[in-house]
């Protein structure tokens, strides 16, 4: 039975017709490669997307530190020593009720409370002590406090500097010693691990056996008795690069395994083969050929391991075998805490923590997230 005419042609005409216009709307169509995939699944994880953001944010706040910080961090105040937090309040502009010292009526102690009569105006973008960044210098801070008047929003410390802006100056330290050692740990990780699984023989069982000795290693004993051979004088430049080094070379062994496992699986791939049948180079297979496709596993390795070196840091420096003054990590910050005597008298000695679980947070959010959009099988 044949079709009904209608107007403009027959029904065949309009199915030709049809065809025609899907075919034009996926030649104008993206192409659906591996990327675009890969970014459809992971923008369908909110909880990766979620870390994305914190993580960006934390990034941003680390690189803008001292713009975002209303004091200089190593500046003391000897009239603001252990300060409590200041509230800050909204009325026809921002502002903070300065602190006075007064008697407790119970313990006869000096304490610190609020003075209602008195504002110290915040002034948006205002000026502030001097710092660079990026090679310029500048004096523009997003809240800059009036010299006479102290606002400290997070407290101080026992030698009355800002809490505020050495939880943000730290931040760069305790980032940039995580980024140094993901960097040298992903390196050697990926090289041995590329290397070992592509030659197989006698090199992969010695390299193996090598990766397993380093595996076994108690990490807590060797970093205690690795880092406490430093000098106690040491510059402390040097001690931030030892332990960064020592961290580096216990960090990689994991990764190098799980690499050499995705290498075996892929060197007798088809792509693989006819690289070597052209008289490609073992370095040109594995950089050109094998890595790109191991890449991805990488970079979810990585962002996994940057909170374990977050951690790390802040515990080593918290015990005191870490980073040294006058540097400034959050691990150092904890370090003024850890008696319960302060902690009880001064419980914004603390506030270092609420950072580093953000920082773990968004990293383990994030590395999930990629996770899940890298896995074939989703």
């Amino acid at each position: 039975m044949r079709p009904p005419l209608e107007a403009g042609g027959t029904g065949a005409d309009d199915a030709a017709i049809g065809d025609l216009a899907a075919d034009a709307r996926a030649a104008d169509a993206p192409p659906d490669t591996y990327r675009a995939r890969l970014f459809r699944r992971f923008r369908r994880s909110r909880t990766g997307v979620a870390g994305l953001v914190l993580v960006s944010l934390i990034l941003l706040a680390s690189f803008l530190a001292p713009a975002l910080s209303p004091y200089d961090p190593t500046e003391r105040d000897r009239a603001s020593q252990n300060s409590p937090p200041q509230r800050l309040r909204f009325d026809g502009g921002l502002f903070v009720h300065p602190l006075k010292v007064d008697l407790d009526p119970v313990t006869f102690e000096p304490r610190f409370v609020a003075d209602i009569d008195r504002r110290c105006a915040l002034a948006p973008f205002g000026r502030g002590w001097t710092y660079t960044l990026l090679g310029v210098a500048m004096d523009r801070h997003l809240l800059a406090a009036p010299a006479d008047c102290p606002a400290h929003l997070l407290g101080t410390d026992g030698q009355g500097r800002d809490m505020l802006s050495r939880i943000l100056v730290g931040s760069r330290l305790t980032l940039a010693m995580a980024a140094l050692v993901v960097a040298i740990s992903a390196t050697i990780g990926t090289a041995v691990g590329l290397f070992s699984g592509f030659r197989g023989g006698w090199v992969d069982d010695w390299m193996q056996r090598f990766t397993e000795l380093v595996l076994a290693l108690p990490e807590l004993p060797l970093y205690l008795a690795l880092v406490v051979v430093i000098p106690r004088n040491a510059d402390p430049l040097l001690v931030f690069f030892t332990l960064a080094a020592i961290l580096s070379l216990l960090r990689w062994a994991g990764l190098a395994r799980e690499l050499r496992g995705k290498t075996l699986a892929l060197r007798h791939a088809d792509y693989v083969r006819a690289a070597e049948a052209v008289g490609a180079g073992t370095g040109r297979i594995l950089f050109r050929h094998v890595l790109p496709n191991v890449l991805s596993h990488v970079v979810v390795v990585i962002t996994l391991m940057v909170p374990g070196i977050v951690l790390l840091e802040s515990f080593l420096s918290f015990l005191g075998i870490g980073v040294q003054t006058p540097m400034v990590s959050w691990g150092l910050l904890l370090n003024a805490a850890k008696d319960l005597q302060t902690l009880g008298s001064h419980p914004w000695m603390l506030l270092p923590v609420g950072a580093i679980l953000a920082t773990v947070l968004g990293f383990n959010m994030l590395g999930d997230g990629l996770r899940d959009a890298i896995d074939p099988h989703e």
